[in-house]
């Protein structure tokens, strides 16, 4: 198959500097947490093999710190050492080998890290805490910004070293190190390096002559640049443009990608589903403008054919697909072969990239298992079947699918069961929220591949036992789920038993709303019970635009706790700005006609003339079938929220792993009848 001549400009070549670029397509640089002992791993090397393998024209490695004042997290590399050369080698190696080019990046997170890890005050232009992290940075003396200079230069001779075909400048943007100097909204310096802009440029400028003096003239340096803060009297895109042709004019620098924030507005950092397509698409034209070097565009950038449109405009000369390959390293090579349909799209959750890093280990992603885990799940590790076994997968949520398409893809025959009447279960909900749409792209992509691989799909049907084991299986995978229960778990959780009242006509479920259609009165009251998720706050803010009067109960800290914090950055200012009524530390105690009772903050309350009560929390696995199929001869296991209602993420990476664990040699096949049961993984 060929490309569509529509998207032939994402594959025309560039030259970067002395670097010639096959393709358009950029995957930036971004946190991996994939780092031990801050040094490169080879985990870091099958990452970003994979991602050369698919077709990547330029890849970022993000991102080494040139300051030990910047190890914010034990995940990233410490460009500073001499050690990590042999780790980039390898890095580099890989990547060349299949055709990609890739540069390193040198970070520093200025005030915007923290000091957990360092036991050091961060660093900053000025005594003023980062308002996301809110720890008070270190105002940088004159000997600090030399080290910082320095740094940058050692980093970009250990990327030399380590055969990186160049580096690129990280924290222009942001509001990280450098980009804190370049904004008034972070530098309040009286000095030679605050003021006026050329005073604020006066670092980066260092910085620029220091790494370009290192590695030569015939070298890549590129930079990141702030479009704009989106920061109260922060920089605009007209300071966006007089800086980037300051830098070029240096005619140091070889291309610049437009990124834009602080974390004043940390969601826009790695925007998520809540925010538009192509978000800084604009300010990557409006730098374009004014300089005579390559710019990126980056910012929800997924569909082929938007980034095609991009570069047809002249908005910029490259585009970043970043998060859209690590849900799918193959993007390019599908765009280039006609594969559209085929391509897993980023959904622009977060839940699997940068909230995982918060959480202290490493990158993933939500529907694409392989991410952070290619050296067991990525290319080449799935190994075909020696002997044909009949596997039969029931529920064709998130969990039956992702298992069905693995083990048809091993080779198997998969027989699909699902009791309602189209595929993806919980997602097929969860989409109706609005703003959260974009969720079924993980089910639009399994339909698509099941569909590819032969899997017998048999819709409408809730089997029986005995129904299941007629159709001899040789390996069953209850991929049943969860479903809203009786009572509220989190309050079981907490010790009290069952609560009175949720037996009401006018006490439903998230599920009766968004799938049954139920209706709801004007004076709502949702409950969440500390699952926290977007199940309720997704409901809830669709709730407040129809015009209902909504009560929101939840036992954490505030409404949007649980969130991702890039996510919660945007989703708690709109909870509020709403007009809901939050209730903090509040526990549900009884539903009494239109009177609904509460213990909030350990004292017993009552919310008055409510039509409608919503139950928006855990959800309690089913297990019937399982249990009735366990120890019947055949091997079975569960995935999903058949074993605990959790994420979409773990349903989607237990599908896949339960069906590599199917047993497909010709030595299993005397022992496979009699295999006991897994217990529940």
């Amino acid at each position: 198959m060929k490309t569509d001549p529509a998207l032939a400009a994402l594959f025309e070549p560039i030259t970067l500097g002395t670097v010639a670029v096959r393709n358009r397509i950029v995957m930036t640089g971004h946190g991996t947490g994939m780092a031990k002992d801050y040094l490169p791993t080879d985990q870091h090397v099958a990452y970003y093999r994979e991602r050369a393998m698919g077709g990547a024209g330029l890849i970022g490695m993000a991102f080494p710190q040139i300051h030990p004042t910047s190890q914010d997290v034990p995940g990233e590399p410490q460009a500073w050492l001499p050690e990590i050369v042999p780790g980039l080698r390898k890095i580099t190696d890989a990547v060349h080998q299949y055709g990609a080019r890739i540069v390193m990046q040198l970070g520093h997170g200025g005030r915007q890290g923290h000091s957990t890890f360092t036991e050091r005050a961060l660093w900053g232009p000025s005594n003023t805490p980062c308002p996301f992290n809110l720890e008070m940075p270190k105002e940088m003396e004159l000997e600090d910004i030399d080290e910082i200079v320095a740094g940058h230069a050692i980093g970009a001779r250990h990327a030399k070293q380590g055969g990186m075909d160049g580096v690129e400048i990280h924290s222009g943007y942001g509001g990280y190190l450098l980009a804190s100097f370049l904004s008034p909204f972070s530098n309040h310096r009286d000095d030679e390096y605050g003021g006026s802009l050329q005073n604020r440029m006066r670092l980066v400028l260092r910085v620029i002559d220091a790494v370009r003096d290192e590695v030569g003239p015939d070298y890549l340096v590129g930079i990141n640049l702030q479009g704009d803060d989106f920061s109260p009297g922060g920089l605009t895109i007209g300071d966006a443009q007089q800086i980037a042709q300051a830098i070029t004019a240096t005619g140091k620098i070889d291309y610049i990608c437009v990124k834009a924030a602080t974390y004043n507005e940390a969601h826009q950092n790695v925007p998520d589903m809540q925010h538009p397509k192509r978000i800084w698409e604009s300010l990557a034209a409006a730098v374009k403008s004014v300089v005579d070097v390559p710019v990126i565009a980056v910012g929800r950038i997924n569909d082929p054919h938007d980034a095609a449109d991009i570069l047809n405009l002249g908005h910029a000369d490259l585009v970043a697909m970043t998060r859209q390959q690590i849900a799918d390293p193959e993007t390019v090579n599908k765009i280039a072969e006609g594969r559209l349909d085929e391509i897993r799209r980023c959904i622009g959750c977060n839940q699997g990239c940068i909230d995982r890093l918060f959480a202290i280990t490493h990158s993933s992603c939500v529907h694409n298992p392989a991410a952070g885990y290619e050296q067991e799940l990525g290319a080449g590790t799935l190994i075909q079947a020696t002997f044909r076994r009949r596997v039969v997968v029931i529920g064709a949520g998130p969990a039956g699918m992702k298992a069905a398409e693995v083990a048809a893809r091993q080779g198997h025959e998969v027989i699909l069961i699902e009791r309602r009447d189209r595929t993806g279960g919980q997602l097929r909900i969860a989409e109706r929220i609005r703003g959260r749409e974009e969720i079924r792209g993980v089910i639009d992509h399994l339909d698509v591949m099941i569909r590819k691989h032969g899997v017998d799909l048999r819709l409408g049907w809730a089997p029986s036992a005995d129904d299941v084991l007629e159709l001899r299986p040789d390996h069953i995978i209850v991929a049943t789920g969860s479903a809203p229960g009786p009572d509220i778990v989190g309050n079981l959780a907490q010790g009290k038993p069952f609560t009175p009242g949720l037996d009401q006509e006018h006490v439903l479920s998230v599920w009766d709303v968004l799938e049954d259609d139920k209706p709801v009165g004007r004076h709502v009251v949702i409950v969440d019970d500390g699952e926290g998720g977007w199940k309720g706050i997704g409901l809830a803010l669709q709730l407040r635009a129809d015009g209902h009067e909504v009560d929101f109960l939840t036992p954490l800290p505030y409404v949007g706790a649980k969130l991702g914090p890039f996510s919660a950055n945007l989703a708690v200012p709109r909870i509020h700005a709403s007009g809901m009524v939050t209730h903090p530390f509040t526990r549900l105690e009884a539903v009494t006609g239109s009177t609904v009772d509460i213990l909030e903050k350990g004292a017993p309350a009552r919310i008055a003339n409510v039509d409608t009560v919503i139950l928006a929390g855990w959800h309690r696995p089913v297990t019937d079938l399982y249990f009735a199929l366990k120890g019947r001869g055949v091997p079975i296991e569960r995935v999903g929220d058949a074993i605990a209602s959790r994420t979409m993420m773990d349903a989607v990476h237990e599908g896949e792993r339960a069906a590599r664990r199917i047993r497909g040699s010709a030595a299993d096949t005397e022992t496979a009848a009699a295999a006991p049961a897994f217990a529940g993984y």
